[in-house]
């Protein structure tokens, strides 16, 4: 199972962080993880490539984990662009863990 962890400060999000593979089905062929896996990583880039948000990312493929963190958020005046793309995430997640409850977990603090 993947879960996902939301993180919020001020109602600004502020860090996401997945874990483990979703055993949907074999590697390559586990739709469910490439869709977890797409649409937070696009959101990553859009993050990176869109904003000027001060930010980390660390990846590891094998195992399965992606977290994102942001800094200085509320200070940056790309603020609102980089919460649109990370709520907009959010959206195709919640919508990802409604269809296969079994293999997504999905918390917002």
């Amino acid at each position: 199972m993947t879960n996902i962890v939301v993180k919020r400060e001020n109602d600004y999000i502020t860090s996401v962080e997945c874990r483990n593979h979703t055993g949907f089905a074999d590697y390559g062929k586990d739709i469910v993880c490439a869709g977890v896996s797409s649409i937070t990583q696009t959101a990553v880039m859009g993050v990176q490539k869109l904003t000027t948000v001060k930010n980390n990312v660390l990846i590891d493929e094998e195992k399965g984990f992606l977290k994102l963190e942001l800094y200085d958020i509320e200070n940056s005046k790309d603020c609102q662009k980089a919460q649109i793309i990370l709520e907009t995430m959010l959206l195709g997640l919640l919508d990802l863990e409604k269809q296969y409850p079994k293999y997504i977990k999905l918390e917002d603090k």
